[in-house]
């Protein structure tokens, strides 16, 4: 979830030289192995995306000092030249590698631990995906499935990025584990809410979806999501669900609303962050929800798998195979037109595109 606000002092900016298309950036950041030279590109990535100094400051945890002499040495030095660094003080030198070595061990650890097994249900399909667009995730999905087959789902967005927005997943899952027996859902979030409140992570909160699958019907809790799209398999038809609800972490007593609706054989549901409505075309127009909408029509008597597949091609589209702006994840279930068992849990892995 992309925080938007932006301190005066932060809208003075350098601009970026146009040595590279940005798809040409994306691609050498993405393909950039080292701590050093990764961080060096993921700064002229941000920058590129229009992300101004402080935004780049507060996603890497790097001084103002370092993000502007990594862009004006990229604007003077090209592209080839600008990570060779022997004019800098070796004290610089050594917390900007100390840090990019700290912040790779972070994107490393994060990816384990975030790491949901699909759990495998008799009356379910499932599956899911998740891509970053930047070195620590700020989205996160998770599962819980009892003994008696109550299957317990969390989407969530963590605002802004970079490591704030990490440590706020990670305290999300772990609450997540321990709460998610918790027989009241209402009581679940508020629970969440409290302790996350409680950490005082500098304005960072957790946009999530809470959702409990239990023979045959399928409860909702929304705290700032985007809505739950329900293919129907008997029309053909897409409904929305959308509920109202403040973001966890913000305000502890907010009364969320519950809501329940039916899933017959066939039907499907769709969970996604605000990554994939917020995707930018070439122009700068976003994807948005009318168009996810008739896109997941399209696909919606499918498996899990072929929905997000289409999703995913339809997004690459759309924007023209450019670097994403925000995180983006898609978690899709369907009520199975034959109820049976499948074979154990798989892991849901992260393709390199979305």
């Amino acid at each position: 979830m992309e925080d938007t606000s932006i301190s005066p002092a932060s809208k003075a900016g350098i601009p970026l030289r146009e040595h590279l298309s940005r798809r040409e950036i994306f691609d050498r950041y993405r393909r950039t192995i080292g701590a050093a030279e990764r961080t060096h590109w993921q700064i002229i990535y941000l920058k590129n995306q229009g992300k101004t100094v402080n935004d780049i400051i507060n996603v890497t945890g790097y001084n103002e000092e370092w993000v502007r002499n990594i862009v004006l040495r990229y604007n003077r030095e090209g592209p080839d030249n600008f990570i060779k660094d022997e004019s800098l003080p070796s004290e610089i030198k050594a917390e900007y590698l100390r840090k990019s070595n700290e912040l790779n061990t972070a994107r490393q650890a994060q990816q384990e631990m975030l790491a949901a097994r699909i759990p495998s249900h008799p009356e379910l399909e499932i599956d899911a995906f998740l891509k970053t667009a930047t070195e620590v995730s700020g989205d996160y999905y998770d599962f819980s499935l009892c003994e008696e087959g109550k299957l317990t789902i969390a989407v969530g967005d963590a605002t802004g990025h970079g490591t704030t927005a990490g440590m706020m997943v990670i305290a999300t899952k772990a609450l997540f584990k321990v709460l998610a027996s918790e027989s009241d859902l209402r009581n679940l979030v508020r629970r969440m809410s409290e302790t996350l409140k409680s950490l005082n992570l500098r304005n960072t909160y957790m946009h999530l979806t809470l959702a409990r699958y239990y023979k045959g019907v399928l409860r909702l809790i929304v705290a700032g999501m985007p809505p739950v799209l329900v293919y129907r398999a008997a029309t053909q038809e897409i409904e929305d669900i959308v509920l109202k609800g403040m973001p966890l972490g913000s305000f502890t007593e907010f009364p969320y609303e519950e809501f329940a609706i039916s899933l017959e054989p066939g039907d499907t549901a769709l969970f996604m962050s605000d990554g994939l409505l917020e995707l930018l075309s070439p122009c700068g127009d976003m994807l948005q929800l009318d168009r996810v909408r008739r896109i997941f029509a399209e696909a919606g008597s499918g498996s899990p798998s072929e929905v997000i597949a289409h999703l995913r091609k339809a997004g690459l589209a759309w924007r023209a195979e450019r670097a994403l702006n925000d995180d983006v994840t898609l978690l899709v279930l369907k009520r199975r037109l034959n109820q049976r068992r499948e074979n154990p849990a798989a892991t849901a892995t992260e393709s390199e595109t979305s």
